[in-house]
């Protein structure tokens, strides 16, 4: 057969299924997964290299920031993609802004420090209508990105618009030493800034309906969020308009739902945390592990996950204290209590019973069940 009467080869497009714009949060998704799991394997592995004696805790320190600098990424493309999939249900509700401001830098507090940075805040009451879930990962990321550029103390201001008086956010810092430019003043474009955690931000802003904005000088930059939807004295949103709503799973949305999900699992016994990878490993999840509540409370400071899971044995007065603290910034936060024996499934419900419990005689039914649940009412699943 001559090669011009041979069929014409199908299209990358064809071949592939991502013609389709709603592909391609799959693929982020499923990367940043394939990225993240072998990542924190590696973290599993360096902190038993280090236990055992076999690395020094100096020596280990370069490698561990470079793993969780790697896993960080890997997690901001899957929120990235999962923001873009347009999948998420929100939930509107009154949030008091300065209150919720605060708790987030409190968290941040030590991070910026080990940077030898800190934050500097000036903060007017403010309540604003938007998911709490949301804000808080905005609020996060604004500060975790802010955290990795400053060359200085990075400057907050909370207050209100004159008019609409919609309440706005400003962050303000160096990231630049004025004595390394010629005119620190002039505008200047910076690429160096527009790293994955800032499209992570400008996504999650784009999601919730709000105004960002950034200017760059060839030493300064400065992020201004604006709140369209700020609860007035009368206790009423001063924006008209209504949220839209969010269109619905596309056809294109992920065959795993919860692929991309940050799970922190508190669990001190080695075989115990296999079990946990083992019974968890086909849905995709990004796993983290403490083997304590102190270690567990060192990794929610420097970002919380989308849900955390302990063993039974560590309940008591360490573990409630830190339950209070987070679900005093986030609500709904979910835990997952892993029961020595049987084979239990009991999903929370609220009030009555705000913890949700699995059995480990049959880890690998119970257990992603109830992340299914307990995360789908988070993530819009």
């Amino acid at each position: 057969m001559h090669l011009s009467d041979a069929p014409p080869l199908p299209s990358p497009a064809a071949t592939t299924g991502l013609s389709d714009s709603t592909a391609w949060p799959r693929v982020l998704t499923e990367a940043g997964a394939e990225i993240a799991g072998p990542l924190s394997r590696a973290a599993d592995r360096l902190e038993a290299l280090v236990q055992s004696g076999r690395l020094e805790p100096h020596e280990a320190a370069a490698l561990r920031e470079a793993v969780e600098d790697a896993r960080a990424a890997a997690m901001a493309t899957q929120q990235l993609a999962r923001l873009t999939a347009g999948r998420l249900r929100q939930s509107h509700e009154r949030i008091d802004l300065c209150t919720l401001l605060g708790e987030v830098l409190q968290q941040q507090a030590p991070v910026l420090r080990q940077r030898g940075l800190a934050a500097r805040a000036s903060l007017k009451p403010a309540e604003v209508l938007v998911d709490p879930s949301l804000l808080f990962g905005l609020l996060h990321t604004l500060l975790d990105w802010a955290g990795r550029l400053a060359r200085a103390p990075i400057q907050l201001a909370l207050g209100h618009q004159a008019w609409p008086p919609h309440a706005q956010l400003t962050c303000r810092f160096v990231h630049c030493p004025p004595d390394q430019v010629a005119d620190p003043a002039a505008a200047h474009p910076a690429p160096a800034l527009d790293t994955l955690r800032w499209r992570l931000l400008q996504q999650t802003a784009r999601t919730m309906g709000l105004r960002l904005d950034r200017s760059d000088s060839a030493t300064q930059t400065l992020v201004t969020i604006e709140f369209p939807r700020t609860v007035n004295e009368a206790g009423e949103g001063v924006s008209a308009q209504e949220a839209e709503p969010l269109p619905g799973p596309a056809a294109g949305t992920p065959s795993r739902p919860l692929a991309g999900a940050s799970v922190l699992v508190i669990e001190p016994r080695r075989e115990r945390r296999t079990q946990v990878r083992e019974a968890v490993q086909h849905l995709g999840l990004i796993l983290d592990f403490a083997g304590s509540i102190e270690e567990a409370r060192d990794f929610c400071h420097g970002g919380l996950p989308h849900t955390i899971v302990y063993a039974a044995l560590v309940r008591g007065l360490r573990l409630d204290i830190l339950r209070s603290e987070i679900l005093a910034s986030v609500a709904d936060f979910p835990f997952i209590e892993i029961e020595e024996q049987g084979s239990v499934l009991e999903i929370s419900d609220g009030a009555t019973r705000p913890i949700a419990r699995v059995g480990r005689e049959a880890l690998g039914r119970t257990l992603p069940a109830a992340l299914a649940y307990e995360l789908g009412k988070r993530l819009g699943g």
